[in-house]
């Protein structure tokens, strides 16, 4: 799982008009109760599959240990993919609020398609309704065999490059044109820290390239960008 940081997650998923890190709360504070937000919709480059991401946050009433009364927001995101064989959307996958002191908060963000074959690139945002506090899991859906890869995708192949245990802040940037994926990778502070936890394997932030073959690591320029392959389309996925 991804360390978190003293931020919230930079959510990829573009939500018109809104933060796309959906809460019951506004932004003094004040309990607003449910709400619920829809991602653009991102057609692969083929034109053979499209997916949206949906987030609903609930109010839940709660106890403590002292028998004290509470509301607790609760997210549930969803992913939904169509392609050749389906007449419409179907859910190809659910992230479920994690029980407390784990984040309540959750949203998936659509990074974008990969310029051959059929992988989705995706930051599942995980994070506190009740601080600033959070990280992603960088995941890949892959819609011809329609396999979700592991949370852990990412910190697997920086172990493996390292040889020894990983953590750290990762963000999902991109694919490159060979199918690899182009992640932006910084060092894990503990809270209060200046100095990175020594479980840190990543020393400074910057940019690396996992490639799709061998799961070899390695640098890429501090300032190189990704193109874009998938399409946003316009409409409600639901009509």
């Amino acid at each position: 799982m991804c360390g978190y940081t003293q931020d919230k997650p930079k959510a990829s998923s573009k939500v018109p008009g809104a933060d796309s890190n959906v809460t019951c709360y506004d932004e003094s504070g004040k309990l607003i109760g449910p709400n619920k937000m829809r991602t653009f919709v991102l057609e692969s480059p083929d034109g053979t599959y499209r997916a949206y991401a949906e987030t609903e946050a609930v109010t839940h009433e709660k106890r403590n240990a002292t028998g004290d009364e509470y509301v607790e927001c609760e997210n549930t995101s969803r992913l939904f993919v169509a392609g050749p064989q389906s007449y419409g959307f179907r859910q190809v996958m659910t992230v479920l609020p994690k029980v407390e002191p784990d984040p309540s908060g959750n949203d998936i963000g659509l990074v974008d398609w990969s310029p051959k074959g059929h992988r989705l690139l995706i930051a599942e945002g995980l994070f506190w309704h009740s601080g600033d506090f959070g990280g992603i899991d960088i995941r890949i859906y892959d819609a011809d065999s329609d396999k979700l890869s592991s949370e852990s995708l990412v910190e697997e192949m920086f172990r493996k490059h390292g040889r020894k245990d990983c953590i750290g802040v990762f963000q999902p940037e991109g694919f490159y044109g060979d199918g690899g994926i182009i992640v932006r990778a910084g060092p894990y502070f503990d809270v209060g820290e200046e100095e990175p936890s020594p479980d840190s394997c990543v020393a400074k932030e910057g940019v690396w390239l996992i490639a799709p073959a061998d799961d070899a690591i390695r640098h890429l320029p501090d300032n190189y960008k990704p193109k874009h392959y998938g399409k946003e389309v316009a409409g409600d996925p639901a009509s």
